[in-house]
């Protein structure tokens, strides 16, 4: 198994749970340029609409995805 990268699941975690600040902080240390910066900016806007039954059910899937003997 490769593995999963611990900060991908920080960002994830950010992305879902954090604030916009938190998420560009976790994001930064893979100095996205310009248009990756705006980009994420724009997901996390469109993420944060989502109502948190939604976000909760998108995290427990990606916990299941994450466990699943498929990504073993």
């Amino acid at each position: 198994s490769a593995g999963i990268c611990q900060r991908l699941v920080g960002i994830v975690q950010a992305l879902y749970l954090g604030t916009p600040a938190s998420f560009e902080a976790a994001v930064e240390p893979f100095k996205p340029d310009a248009d990756m910066k705006a980009a994420a900016t724009q997901l996390k806007t469109l993420v944060d609409f989502l109502p948190k039954n939604a976000k909760d059910s998108i995290l427990k899937l990606m916990d299941k995805i994450v466990e699943s003997p498929l990504c073993a």
